[in-house]
């Protein structure tokens, strides 16, 4: 694991040192604690909640029946939470689809039900006003289903092994935008409920030998650089070179244009996101879109942005995560490590990172924080009910509660 780091002490664009305290407040007694404290009216958070995956192999939600549902749904309640986001489509599918290039693992709950568990729960969210978002990362398919040349194929995340091989595919691959604009329209087929609909293009900025032509013709329409003229390898996550993060982002914003014209052809009036991935290396912090044009091209559309890791460039992260994206005019939702075990053991305690994103969400505030992880009843790449044990947690529900316990302060929205 990475040392642990000073915390960017010196980071001299926080604004918030110094300045005044202004809002309204309010006494909460916190009965756990049973201590009074006063607490600062969060009025600055839209949404709040979770985010978590009905999908095979991720951990999460994927094992939960209905009562796991509602009790999911009732601590949110109790935490003031009004927004939950279900990924129904990751490396694997985690809904009944009739589309032939997803995979359908028949074992997974919401898949077995033909939809009706995943039904129910909107209409029980609905009830204690809670809106459903639904997300799909959609650049993963397996590779029996989707004919094209993956930059990657996956057996195993981490150290769980997959259910399927699973390729990666980026947005230049013939085919790739028309099925993505399938699945969202299957989508709100099936769910036209939900209230928005969040778009991942994880792998959009690697490079590949298909997608040069593409870029050379950018290039010359826009002046930039020779794609021999490059430094290699390109991936803006982790290498910055401004041309080809500018013509990824060009890329991805050709496919949310096409799901933004699908979606609302079909009436839907809900919201749009799309995640904007962060990197980091030993030195540098980094982000993978242009978010300038991004928002110039889709200015209703919210930025979703993450950081898992408090103990390694904490502000230099809220820089790309928070800060950057708001000064460019987006609505950001921050997504900070909730009750998810990638990684474990860290260098500290999941308390110790709910505690330095309750600090960095009071600062920075984004409009809307979803907590990744909202606990786990079995095993999975993402969140893994042995290592909460590990880490002390009865069960998934445990270790949840323990994370409303510690994050209180955001419940005063």
């Amino acid at each position: 694991m990475p040392k642990m780091t000073d915390r960017d002490a010196n980071f001299r664009r926080r604004k918030f040192l110094g300045t005044s305290i202004v809002g309204s407040f309010s006494w909460f007694f916190d009965v756990h604690a049973g201590q009074r404290t006063l607490q600062k009216r969060n009025g600055f958070l839209k949404e709040y909640g979770f985010w978590d995956y009905t999908t095979p192999g991720a951990g999460g939600m994927e094992a939960f029946k209905e009562n796991d549902y509602l009790s999911l749904l009732d601590d949110m309640a109790g935490a003031n939470m009004n927004s939950l986001m279900i990924y129904v489509k990751w490396l694997t599918t985690g809904y009944r689809s009739k589309l032939p290039f997803q995979d359908q693992i028949s074992e997974n709950p919401v898949i077995a039900s033909d939809n009706a568990l995943l039904r129910k729960v909107i209409d029980e969210a609905r009830k204690r006003k809670i809106k459903i978002w639904l997300g799909g990362a959609v650049t993963y398919f397996d590779v029996t289903k989707f004919q094209g040349k993956p930059h990657r194929i996956f057996e195993r995340l981490g150290n769980y092994k997959l259910p399927i091989k699973v390729g990666l595919y980026d947005t230049d691959n013939p085919g790739l935008t028309e099925m993505i604009v399938e699945i969202y329209e299957e989508l709100l087929d099936l769910f036209p409920d939900v209230g928005g609909l969040e778009v991942e293009l994880e792998g959009a900025g690697f490079e590949a030998p298909h997608r040069i032509t593409s870029y050379s013709k950018w290039a010359k329409e826009t002046g930039r650089p020779h794609f021999k003229k490059l430094g290699h390898p390109l991936n803006p996550r982790s290498f910055d070179v401004p041309a080809w993060r500018d013509y990824t982002t060009y890329s991805r914003l050709k496919v949310l244009k096409a799901v933004e014209d699908a979606v609302r052809a079909k009436g839907f009036k809900g919201d749009l996101s799309m995640i904007c991935e962060t990197g980091r290396t030993l030195y540098t912090v980094g982000q993978a879109v242009n978010l300038k044009e991004f928002h110039k091209q889709f200015p209703t559309w919210i930025a979703t942005t993450y950081e898992y890791e408090k103990w390694d460039h904490r502000y230099g992260m809220m820089d790309v995560c928070i800060d950057h994206p708001k000064q460019e005019g987006l609505t950001v939702f921050y997504l900070p490590r909730g009750v998810m075990t990638w990684e474990m053991p860290l260098p500290i305690s999941l308390e110790e990172s709910w505690q330095m994103d309750l600090e960095d969400i009071q600062r920075f505030k984004p409009q809307g924080v979803w907590w990744f992880g909202s606990g786990t009843k079995n095993e999975g790449a993402h969140v893994s009910l042995a290592r909460l044990k590990q880490a002390g947690y009865k069960d998934g529900v445990a270790a949840r509660q323990a994370l409303l316990k510690k994050t209180f302060p955001l419940s005063n929205r």
